[in-house]
């Protein structure tokens, strides 16, 4: 969905309208805590940390969501801060203990708040700065009261700032993940009404001689859909945490677009054939009552009703099964039995998600795994499943940890009076691959020059009048949380540099010569964090993404070749109780491990710009995550409905259904060397062709049908991948990627 001229010019208005209230709870927060301590109290220390306990969290960290939501993860992140404040106060004494104890923190908060999700990253960058402010000389146990007593006032009065002072246009006005997921069930429903009835054309989309009917039905379903893609999606709304919760509406989000994309566009012979099927147009209408009563629960917040399709989905088959071949094409019917084991993903996973873990098992059970495990076991997997050197995850927080570390080496190691800024300089400014790296420090570096140039002569003028420092700070800190996120790095830095400037003024006599120590620092660590950039994985998320598709299509090709053995062997009459023996469980759960991975690493590409003059994506990444999608999808839901029988099955059904499965498992695989860069698209088979079975088995059709959509998703990888969409620039203090434009 891409924004309108429109859209553009209302969203810049309130773009600056949001930062200057967040910039105004934060100069409050900044302020009262500032200055109490320090003219109030006359305790410089107890003021510094109350100043810097509000700045990280409030505009070094990205701390999403409503004002309540915002407050009450301050406030969570207040004993972790106080913790790593009194390590970096008794590691402070010795340079060496002070690095390694950097080197853990920064990789123990990297990765922990990135594979917990985006609401737990978000307060990671400030609770880091908690342990460089305290890591740093003079080694002072002494004043641990004082740092812990201004970090707690400090974190507190922004924690009250935001739950107090946010707008009533501030306090969860989207809704949510779960409304979205509703608005796309409602969708759905409609869709399978309309195509029970046979009506694919609405009023005023096209008339006689209209070349696309249908059109609008199609743009309603893809907007439905991609309101559900977690990419393009504001960090505070994704279901990105380990929890079942989370699990569950990401799973239910993934089916409900696939669901979508079925009703959006079904080939001619399903339109007319689902409303002339009785068979087919029961379910389609049980369908449609199971996707209203879905969106129904997510908008009360009550429990979703029981698991209606399934008993539904089996009738179905035994109905079918019982028909003679003849009375209804099998293609229509395996159709509309596909859209209604994706309307069940999505009715099972909203109720998973509302009510927990069930008391029983869910069936597939291996494509609902979440479902019955134990939360330690969800997070576990989760932290386990990252733990790769292919993790993107992993990579950044290695790259975090090692940067900060040597930054920490380097001030210990000269001597610098102000060695708090390099670390920060690192923290604020290294980005997940070497472009972007070497870009942001480029502006980096103008912006505190010019910065200092402006600090150094607001110094001069002044002189040691403190009481002038302390009228110029309310509306300098204005001005630098409103418009530092806003115009991007360069002023982000200018700005923090004559705020840090005017903030040191009032606790020590201060002269032109800080800011030039300000400098020298930030270009130390500029210099650390480009090193970094370029020795840790200087690609970023490219490299990896390609070697995450092609697992990602390895895997979809054995579990096409897995599944359609073992049904055409006849050994799925134990259906899914007896999926783990049989193998699909085991190719499942490498295709699952495979779309994580590749997930994680398609989202960070999103947010990094591309080189250049660079080479152009090999293949669709979008196109390759749907792709196994879809063969997970089948790969569960084949073993549990459709049960062929094998003495029902005639030598040539068996040969076509198996080369078209060879040939499709021979396209993915190729278009693995493709993704992966080590082959071209020269040596890639052309997809098989759909021909009709000469048998029309109703199993058969079931199989096929699976493999007719792994083969349009082939064809997709063929075909040229569409324009990578613009990104917004990153001008956010803290080390978060760049957010995706909507689109």
């Amino acid at each position: 969905m891409r924004p309108t001229h429109a859209a553009e010019a209302r969203r810049l208005p309130a773009a600056w309208a949001a930062a200057a209230r967040k910039s105004v709870r934060i100069t409050l927060a900044v302020g009262a805590g500032f200055y109490f301590c320090r003219y109030g109290l006359g305790r410089p220390v107890m003021a510094v940390y109350a100043l810097f306990g509000a700045v990280a969290l409030g505009a070094l960290s990205r701390v999403a969501g409503p004002g309540r939501v915002r407050a009450a993860t301050v406030v969570r992140a207040l004993p972790v801060g106080l913790l790593l404040t009194a390590l970096g106060t008794l590691l402070a004494a010795r340079t060496w203990a002070a690095a390694v104890g950097m080197l853990v923190v920064a990789f123990a908060l990297t990765y922990v708040g990135s594979v917990a999700g985006p609401r737990a990253a978000g307060p990671a960058p400030g609770l880091q700065l908690c342990y460089i402010l305290a890591c740093f000389p003079p080694f002072a146990p002494g004043q641990l009261g004082d740092r812990l007593a201004g970090l707690t006032l400090g974190m507190l009065m922004l924690a009250g700032a935001d739950r107090w002072l946010s707008g009533r246009e501030d306090t969860g006005g989207r809704g949510g993940y779960g409304r979205r997921l509703a608005v796309a069930a409602e969708v759905a429903a409609r869709l399978a009404d309309r195509l029970a009835d046979g009506d694919v054309a609405e009023p005023g989309e096209g008339g006689e001689g209209a070349a696309a009917p249908g059109r609008g039905r199609a743009e309603e379903a893809d907007d439905a859909a991609e309101g559900l893609r977690p990419d393009l999606l504001p960090a505070d709304e994704r279901p990105a945490s380990p929890s079942r919760a989370d699990r569950a509406q990401a799973h239910a989000g993934a089916s409900a677009r696939t669901l979508l994309h079925q009703l959006a566009r079904p080939a001619p012979a399903v339109v007319r054939g689902a409303a002339a099927d009785p068979l087919a147009a029961k379910l389609l209408r049980q369908v449609a009552t199971a996707c209203r009563e879905t969106a129904d629960a997510l908008r009360t917040g009550r429990v979703s009703g029981p698991d209606t399709l399934d008993g539904a989905i089996r009738r179905y088959q035994d109905d079918r099964r019982a028909s003679r071949a003849g009375t209804a094409d099998p293609r229509v019917r395996a159709a509309v039995l596909a859209l209604a084991e994706s309307a069940r993903n999505v009715q099972v996973a909203v109720r998973v998600a509302q009510a927990g873990r069930p008391a029983g098992p869910v069936e597939p059970r291996a494509l609902f795994w979440y479902a019955g495990t134990s939360t330690p076991r969800l997070w576990a997997r989760r932290f386990a499943g990252h733990l790769t050197p292919r993790s993107v995850l992993l990579q950044n927080a290695v790259r975090v940890a090692v940067g900060l570390a040597a930054a920490r080496l380097v001030a210990g190691a000269f001597d610098l009076a102000h060695g708090f800024w390099v670390l920060l300089a690192v923290l604020t400014l290294l980005r997940t691959t070497a472009l972007q790296t070497f870009r942001t420090v480029a502006q980096a570096v103008f912006g505190t020059l010019a910065g200092a140039l402006v600090a150094a002569a607001l110094l001069t003028g002044l002189g040691p009048a403190t009481v002038g420092y302390a009228a110029v700070l309310p509306p300098l800190m204005l001005v630098t949380f409103a418009l530092g996120p806003l115009l991007g790095i360069a002023w982000a830095q200018g700005l923090f540099t004559v705020l840090v400037s005017v903030v040191f003024a009032q606790l020590a006599p201060a002269t032109w010569q800080l800011d030039e120590v300000r400098a020298l620092d930030v270009l130390t660590g500029s210099a650390v964090g480009l090193l970094c950039g370029l020795l840790a994985w200087p690609k970023g998320a490219r490299h990896e993404l390609g070697n995450a598709a092609a697992r990602l299509l390895r895997e979809s090709a054995a579990l096409v070749g897995t599944v359609t053995g073992l049904l055409l062997a006849g050994r799925a009459e134990a259906r899914e109780d007896d999926a783990e023996a049989r193998g699909v469980g085991e190719r499942g759960r490498a295709a699952a491990h495979a779309a994580e991975l590749a997930q994680r690493a398609y989202a960070q590409y999103l947010t990094e710009p591309a080189a250049r003059g660079g080479d152009a994506d090999p293949v669709d990444w979008h196109a390759v995550l749907m792709t196994g999608q879809h063969a997970l999808n089948g790969g569960y839901w084949l073993p549990l409905y459709d049960a062929p029988r094998p003495a029902a099955l005639a030598d040539e059904d068996r040969a076509h259904v198996t080369g078209q499965a060879a040939a499709l498992a021979r396209t993915l695989t190729a278009e693995a060397a493709v993704a992966a860069g080590s082959a071209g698209r020269d040596g890639v088979p052309v997809p098989p062709h759909r021909a009709r079975l000469v048998r029309p088995v109703p199993e058969l059709v079931d199989l096929q049908q699976w493999l007719t959509v792994l083969d349009h998703d082939a064809e997709l990888l063929r075909a040229p991948p569409p324009a990578r969409p613009e990104r917004a620039a990153d001008g956010h203090f803290g080390l978060v990627p760049d957010r995706p434009r909507d689109r």
